[in-house]
């Protein structure tokens, strides 16, 4: 392949869904590496006479199959592709209907120089598909995947309960209880609590201090008597004789 991100696909394609057993023999001598390793949850192999073995007996136990790539993402600095693929297996002379099976393949490449083009072309050194355990169910026997279904569900209830049990009641990998900050609530709550008693005092205190202007400094608010009122009067009474008697002199008018 001198473009794997655009190749990958018709690739796959040759090698799953061919209908001639040539062009498949083909696909594996042109892409893969004679040392390929292939790894898939059924089987595995070491080489490249043994991949072209595993397909080929993949055709003949599902004529009819399909495959669908949904998506490519193509690793450029690692030489990896990934492809997220979904298949129906329908194998040969079975009453029950096939059903969609998805994968994940990983592909390992390795960039060789050809010496006819002088191009740098990839080979797939390493092919591994990976399932869940439900797919796998329906690519070999489609009435499984429900019962994979339910012992998958069990199992998810059965680590629920253990987890329980061992955290709460034996104290492994039991999760600390959150700090409490106090009994008057949450720091929010509290900090609120404590600004509203803060403004409080601020208004009493404002408050306080207006009724001891008018008390000190607002005369005309409260009661006094004549006599010290008149005594805080500028001058007083010493003042108002002195007046008099300066004015009856000047008139020549004797005081006594």
């Amino acid at each position: 392949m001198e473009h794997p991100e655009r190749e990958i696909a018709r690739v796959v394609h040759l090698l799953t869904t061919s209908t001639d057993p040539e062009v498949q023999k083909q696909a594996v001598e042109k892409y893969y590496a004679p040392d390929v390793q292939f790894r898939h949850p059924m089987c595995e192999a070491n080489d490249r006479k043994s991949l072209l073995a595993i397909y080929q007996w993949y055709r003949i136990m599902s004529p009819s199959h399909t495959l669908d790539v949904g998506s490519v993402t193509y690793n450029r600095d690692k030489h990896e592709v990934f492809l997220d693929m979904t298949q129906t297996f329908h194998l040969r002379w079975s009453p029950l209907s096939p059903g969609p099976a998805r994968l994940m393949t990983h592909l390992t490449l390795r960039p060789e120089k050809d010496k006819a083009s002088d191009k740098t072309l990839y080979l797939i050194t390493r092919h591994e598909d990976f399932y869940q355990q439900a797919d796998l169910a329906m690519l070999v026997a489609p009435p499984l995947a429900p019962l994979v279904h339910t012992a998958l569900s069990v199992s998810t209830l059965a680590c629920r309960a253990l987890a329980f049990g061992f955290s709460n009641v034996l104290g492994y990998w039991r999760v600390p209880p959150a700090p409490l900050t106090g009994s008057g609530g949450t720091e929010g709550e509290r900090r609120g609590e404590g600004e509203h008693e803060h403004e409080t005092e601020g208004e009493k205190g404002a408050a306080g201090g207006g009724a001891g202007g008018k008390g000190h400094g607002g005369g005309g608010d409260q009661w006094e008597p004549a006599e010290e009122a008149e005594e805080k009067r500028p001058g007083g009474y010493a003042d108002a004789a002195r007046e008099a008697v300066g004015e009856m002199q000047d008139k020549g008018l004797n005081a006594i």
